[in-house]
């Protein structure tokens, strides 16, 4: 049977009911939180039996957990960057290749729990409807097990890397400036990157040129100004999305005090922001494409992204309203253009290969 239990930040099992370890047999879902953010927020919480919990499959749990559809964000970075080596026959060490993959996916890992683990205690997940993987708000695991989750596998990830350094000692800079950016932007519990304006320049730098440079470094290709790029046109996009995301949720993040560039812009500068960040993304493809790619592939891709892009920047202009279907139907719009970059982008590398 459940009851309803509500405390206050200075209550003694505040903390506790917040991270899951004030039973064993039972878990907090967190209801309501006002105030959050606050010395004075408060937090309702329905207190249920483990075994009574509705609870999905092991499968969609872990999947839900570790956010397997973010995945693309590492995925087409580390294929665009391995298809390029491969085709320039330039990938020196296969296992040293491996390696890396893995550790850059338990960091990648490591980085999503955590990012869930403190947007829980900072009231982001708990105010946000659709924020997070909503494994730890749905009691599937606790906020306790997802913080030591993301602890043993940036150990992992760290200790992978020390075989890489040994092979290519060039990659340690790489590695020790990705350190620092990631544990500022993840690992301080307050006031982290999303919490600050201009802040979303750290995914930048650890899901685009630092991420290229370094797997191409670990693969013994050397360094080359054609990887950077792509990881700063890769980068780039990532922000886009950030941006549209946060979009989504500018009302009640707006309300809730959490800060980033899109809500410290207002409605209206944001969605000037998101058709200028998109058209200087098609701006920067093409330009990629045509010092370090085929012509013809940077031409066509730009045309077609161009052409689609009319939909999504006319439903920005036209939205009336930082609340409804037609904020929704932007969102949507502005995603798809993401996935169908990402589907060009690998269609012309694997034609690259086959060629």
């Amino acid at each position: 049977m459940s009851e309803l239990i509500t405390l206050s930040k200075n209550s003694p099992e505040f903390e506790a009911y917040l991270m899951g370890t004030f039973a064993k047999d039972k878990r907090a879902l967190p209801l309501q939180t006002l105030n959050v953010n606050s010395a004075s927020e408060t937090v309702t919480f329905r207190v249920v039996p483990l075994k009574t919990l509705s609870r999905p499959s092991s499968l969609v749990v872990l999947l839900k957990t570790f956010k397997a559809r973010s995945f693309l964000l590492i995925l087409v970075p580390l294929f665009l960057t391995l298809t390029k080596n491969i085709a320039d026959n330039t990938v020196i060490d296969p296992v040293t290749t491996v390696i890396a993959t893995l550790g850059v996916l338990l960091a990648f890992m490591a980085v999503n729990l955590r990012n869930d683990y403190m947007d829980h205690l900072k009231g982001v997940d708990r105010v946000l409807e659709k924020s997070g993987s909503r494994a730890i708000q749905n009691g599937w695991v606790t906020a306790a097990q997802v913080k030591s989750y993301s602890s043993i596998l940036l150990a992992l990830s760290v200790l992978s890397a020390i075989p890489l350094v040994i092979a290519f000692p060039v990659i340690a800079g790489v590695i020790a400036l990705s350190l620092v950016v990631g544990l500022w932007a993840q690992f301080k519990k307050q006031n982290s990157f999303k919490y600050q304006i201009g802040g979303e320049f750290a995914l930048f730098l650890m899901l685009g040129p630092l991420l290229t440079v370094g797997y191409q470094l670990a693969m013994g290709a050397g360094f080359d100004d054609e990887i950077f790029w792509l990881g700063c046109v890769w980068g780039w996009l990532v922000l886009f999305v950030v941006h549209l995301r946060n979009f989504m949720n500018i009302l009640p993040s707006a309300q809730a005090g959490f800060t980033n560039t899109v809500n410290w812009l207002g409605f209206d500068k944001s969605r000037r922001l998101l058709a200028a960040w998109w058209g200087l993304f098609v701006v920067f493809n093409l330009a990629y494409h045509l010092l370090y790619a085929g012509f013809y592939w940077g031409l066509y891709l730009s045309i077609a992204l161009f052409i689609l892009s009319v939909i999504f920047v006319y439903k920005l202009k036209n939205l009336s309203s930082p609340v409804g279907s037609e904020l929704r139907g932007v969102f949507r719009s502005g995603f798809q253009l993401f996935l169908l970059t990402i589907g060009l982008w690998v269609f012309e590398c694997l034609w690259y290969l086959l060629q």
